[in-house]
């Protein structure tokens, strides 16, 4: 006696499958697409739909009824899919806005971390009292009266180890900065000019 395939799904047997799976899958396989243009993503909401029809086999009353659910769960399924593509494209956009919209404010950020390495490198090659001064003042923020006290040295000192240290980074890093600002610029213009043309 021929079994009722819808009796045999309810039961969990494996012929009760794959009668309804072989009967509806490339039809609702094609009806996925129809959303989400993608037939990768259309498989696995196919797919996936029979595993929550599987999950659920034993509230199926009637085939009409499984095929109706079948389709309601497709049908969500490809809404939750196109949600999430526009969240992923938005989040893209955005980092894709926050990355190259404003090149100016590239180059703007190289030119400052440029010129902050360039001031270190300078500041390090100061002759040493000097140096320990524009360290307490310009590093860690001490006052002119502060910082002759933690060095032990006359204000006059330290005002006069200030002024020297400023001539002699303001002679250092004219030339210097001028340099990298052009080598940082150029170098960013072609970079976007490569970027426009290869990618």
């Amino acid at each position: 006696m021929q079994v009722n395939p819808l009796i045999s799904f309810c039961n969990g047997k494996q012929e009760g499958f794959n009668y309804f799976f072989d009967t509806y899958y490339k039809s609702i396989y094609f009806f996925a697409c129809k959303y989400v243009k993608d037939s990768a993503a259309a498989e696995d909401i196919a797919e996936n739909s029979f595993i929550k029809l599987w999950e659920k086999r034993e509230q199926m009353g009637s085939e009409s009824g499984l095929r109706g659910y079948l389709y309601k769960t497709v049908y969500h399924g490809c809404l939750r899919w196109i949600e999430n593509e526009k969240r992923k494209e938005k989040v893209y956009r955005v980092y894709k806005e926050s990355m190259d919209v404003d090149e100016s404010g590239h180059v703007e950020n190289m030119i400052k971390a440029e010129t902050l390495r360039r001031v270190k490198e300078a500041m390090e090659e100061l002759p040493s009292e000097c140096r320990k001064v524009f360290m307490k003042l310009f590093v860690e923020g001490k006052s002119v009266v502060e910082a002759a006290a933690e060095l032990n040295v006359a204000v006059s000192t330290v005002k006069n180890q200030k002024a020297r240290g400023i001539k002699l980074l303001r002679m250092r890093l004219t030339s210097l900065i001028v340099f990298s600002l052009w080598f940082l610029v150029s170098s960013f213009l072609t970079y976007s000019f490569l970027d426009r043309c290869l990618f």
